[in-house]
């Protein structure tokens, strides 16, 4: 059981590490590429999915991350397997046809933890930045 915890916490405390990393270049790239005042719906759009990509690029990221650790610890049969399982836990999705063996577990809802809070952050780290965007737009009215 602490066996499990320990990994659980070192696995969160490394998604969280790879995340906000990846939400500090986001935002530095925003920050050196500034939006006209006068930006085109399409335009601001392709920001908008960028940002989509972006974001989904860090939880796959992770996802593989978890992968990687049950395919070390041979807690799963094989690497597609790992990524299946990592893949359905994070996104808290559960379908329970893969599960993994007794001593291992809590890996499975620790996993879907963290994809909560990671997405969260994602979710969070979006509307800041969509309420930026909006910010900047002139209002009607405005010159």
């Amino acid at each position: 059981m602490f066996r499990e915890l320990l990994s659980a916490l070192l696995l969160l405390a490394v998604c969280v590490v790879i995340h906000s990393g990846g939400l500090v270049l986001l935002l530095r790239y925003i920050d050196t590429h500034p939006i006209p005042k006068r930006a085109r719906l399409w335009h601001l759009a392709t920001i908008i999915i960028r940002i989509a990509w972006w974001l989904t690029l860090l939880h796959l990221f992770q996802i593989v991350l978890w992968a990687f650790f049950y395919w070390a610890k041979e807690c799963l049969p094989d690497w597609d397997t790992s990524l299946y399982f990592s893949g359905v836990s994070y996104s808290t999705l559960g379908y329970g046809d893969v599960v993994l063996p007794t001593g291992w577990r809590m890996l499975g809802p620790a996993e879907g933890l963290t994809g909560i809070l990671m997405c969260g952050l994602s979710t969070g780290f979006f509307f800041a930045i969509l309420h930026r965007l909006m910010e900047k737009r002139p209002r009607k009215g405005e010159a």
